[in-house]
């Protein structure tokens, strides 16, 4: 940005004012472009519930279309965060995998209508579009979290937008099981180069987890931005094939959406949205769960343009009880 002397001071305040408006550390969807124009007292957003411990863990994933980015994404902030919380309570997960969430700031403004949970965002990488993490307390405390950045290639991750690691641990009556969930956002596109960075991208992963975390018990979900039994490019081998051909090591427990055709995105023909799992978690994962939450359309109006492009993708695991 070019410097201006002290004598300028409209076009100072003007500067200031735009990196203002263009800023989002202090997003607040109750400001900005969420007045009703009469003029009359705006129904505060109420808190959801808070969710009781079980013996199931439910995990999803759910891009939410540039979330507290003001230039961006729907146009009514306040009602984008409002339809998220109807969805979040309707599902009661414990572990949420947010993608394009802007900066740590919205993501705040998301979780202090959530009860009981915690949030964070990966804030290592310089980018609009972050992903994150939100956890019911109750059931899991946390270990520690963090970008992966060994053996991968930032161009290969959307320029930076790298793996995003959160090691837990799931408890319930007297039961502690420990998990390392991966969330990633991959490059988008359906071009040739797009396709040879996810593809890349996905070797690189897949060798880290392989190598590095051999008996951890692995979520890895996310916006894949591409599908698992063939590829959005020209119908070209899924770049995600390192997971899908190992089946002694990964279940993509997706895959069946996939195989049946179904939409993760409101756009999109494909699935590609995503959940794999190591084989550590195998006998935890209770077969048939994994869905498409397409039912949120069935109680919001405009889903698509008022919440988000693409639906959530979730899954259950069952936690054995000593």
């Amino acid at each position: 940005m070019q410097n201006f002397t002290v004598k300028l001071v409209p076009a100072l305040l003007s500067a200031i004012f735009f990196i203002h408006a263009c800023g989002s550390s202090g997003y607040d969807p109750n400001n900005g472009n969420n007045n009703n124009g009469g003029g009359s007292t705006i129904e505060p957003i109420a808190k959801s519930d808070s969710v009781a411990p079980d013996d199931t863990l439910e995990a999803v994933t759910w891009n939410l279309k540039w979330f507290g980015d003001t230039r961006q994404g729907p146009s009514d902030d306040r009602r984008q965060t409002k339809n998220i919380l109807q969805v979040t309570d309707s599902l009661k997960a414990d572990l949420y995998a947010f993608e394009e969430v802007y900066d740590q700031g919205a993501l705040d403004s998301l979780v202090k209508y959530m009860q009981g949970y915690h949030g964070f965002v990966a804030t290592a990488y310089p980018r609009d579009q972050h992903t994150s993490f939100v956890y019911n307390t109750q059931t899991i405390d946390s270990v520690s979290s963090g970008i992966i950045t060994e053996g991968q290639d930032e161009h290969d991750w959307a320029s930076g937008r790298y793996p995003f690691y959160f090691s837990f641990k799931y408890h319930f009556n007297g039961t502690t099981v420990p998990i390392y969930a991966v969330a990633i956002h991959a490059k988008a596109g359906s071009g040739k180069d797009d396709y040879d960075r996810r593809k890349a991208a996905a070797q690189s992963l897949y060798t880290y987890l392989t190598n590095q975390k051999p008996d951890a018990k692995i979520i890895f979900l996310g916006d894949y931005n591409d599908d698992v039994d063939e590829s959005i490019y020209n119908g070209a081998e899924t770049p995600y094939q390192p997971f899908v051909g190992d089946q002694n090591h990964y279940l993509v427990v997706s895959k069946s959406l996939s195989d049946s055709h179904q939409a993760s995105e409101t756009n999109y023909p494909s699935t590609i949205d995503h959940i794999t799992i190591s084989n550590e978690l195998f006998p935890f994962y209770v077969n048939g769960s994994v869905a498409v939450f397409q039912h949120a359309e069935d109680f919001i109006s405009n889903y698509g343009n008022s919440t988000s492009d693409h639906y959530p993708v979730w899954a259950k695991f069952t936690v054995p009880q000593n």
